[in-house]
C-alpha cells in the first residue's frame, strides 16, 4: 500500500484533512506508483503537459538548461510535494524535470484529482494551499538569488530545506538527509562549484552545520538564520512547530539582531 505520511504531515500544520479525505487520497494513488532511478528526466522543455507528480519518497527538481551546457535548478521537491498544478492551462512544458535521488512518485491524471478535490472541499482548499506555499517559495528564492550574498544563499537554503524536511516529518531535530551534491547546491543558487565548497567550508568551519554523506546537521540554527536572513512564515508552518518554538530567530527585525560576532566573520567578505 502506497503510503502518504510525508504529505499529510505538510498539510496537518495548516490544512489537516480527515479520515475520509486521507483515504480518498489514498484510494486515488493506489495503482498510480512510479519509480525513477537517481539522475534521469522526468520529461523535458517542450514535452507535452503531463499529470500531476505526488511525491512519495526521493527528492526531484525542476530546472533550465541553457545551450552552453549550464544548468539553473529552478524548484526543488520533497517526499509530500505536489508537481505540476501551475501547468493546467498551457500545452508544453516550458522547463525540464529529473530526479535528485532515486524516486518514488504518483502519476496521477488531473481529471481524476479534480474530481477528488469537487468531491471533497478539505482536499481542493489543501491543494490550492499546497500551491500558494510553492508560490512563496519562489518569491524567496528571486530575492535570495537576486540580492544575499553567496554565503546567505547557500545559508538560507539550508534553513529552508530543514524546515521544509520537518514539515514533512523527515527531519531528526535539526538534522536531515539531502542527496544534493554541491554541483546541485551551484545550480539552485546560481554559484559555481567553487564557490559552493568554499561557502560550505566556512559554514563547517564557524561551527554552523555538519553535511556529511547526504546528512545535514545545523548545529547552530538560530544563528545561521541570522545569517542568511531566514524567516520561516513564507512556508506556512503550525504555530506549534518545534522549529518554530525554541530552535531559531524568526521575528522581522532577524537582520537588525545580526551580532558583531556574525558581521566579523568571513561569511560575508
Amino acid at each position: 500500500m502506497i503510503v502518504l505520511n510525508p504529505l499529510f504531515s505538510k498539510l496537518d500544520g495548516k490544512m489537516p484533512l480527515g479520515q475520509e479525505e486521507r483515504a480518498a487520497l489514498a484510494g486515488l494513488i493506489q495503482s498510480k506508483a512510479r519509480r525513477l532511478p537517481a539522475r534521469q528526466d522526468l520529461y523535458v522543455e517542450g514535452d507535452a503537459i503531463s499529470p500531476i507528480r505526488i511525491i512519495l519518497d526521493g527528492w526531484a527538481c525542476r530546472y533550465e538548461q541553457f545551450a552552453d551546457g549550464r544548468r539553473q535548478i529552478v524548484e526543488l521537491f520533497l517526499p509530500g510535494d505536489i508537481m505540476g498544478q501551475d501547468c493546467q492551462f498551457v500545452e508544453r512544458q516550458d522547463h525540464s524535470a529529473c530526479s535528485i535521488s532515486a524516486l518514488s512518485y504518483a502519476l496521477v491524471p488531473r481529471s481524476e484529482l479534480d474530481a477528488v478535490a469537487r468531491q471533497f472541499p478539505a482536499i481542493g482548499q489543501a491543494l490550492l494551499w499546497d500551491a500558494s506555499v510553492a508560490a512563496a517559495i519562489h518569491r524567496q528564492w528571486i530575492r535570495s538569488l537576486g540580492r544575499l550574498s553567496a554565503t546567505q544563499r547557500i545559508a538560507h537554503l539550508f534553513c529552508e530545506l530543514l524546515y521544509r524536511s520537518a514539515r514533512a516529518g523527515l527531519a531528526r531535530g535539526t538534522t536531515f538527509d539531502m542527496p544534493m551534491g554541491q554541483r546541485d547546491l551551484g545550480d539552485a543558487r546560481g554559484l559555481s562549484t567553487v564557490q559552493v565548497n568554499r561557502t560550505v567550508q566556512l559554514l563547517r568551519s564557524a561551527g554552523l552545520l555538519e553535511w556529511r554523506r547526504r546528512i545535514v546537521e545545523i548545529s547552530d540554527l538560530p544563528r545561521l538564520t541570522r545569517i542568511a536572513m531566514f524567516r520561516p512564515n513564507y512556508l506556512e508552518l503550525a504555530p506549534d512547530s518545534e522549529l518554530l518554538m525554541s530552535r531559531s530567530d524568526t521575528g522581522p527585525e532577524i537582520a537588525a539582531r545580526t551580532g558583531p560576532e556574525d558581521r566579523d566573520l568571513p561569511l560575508f567578505r
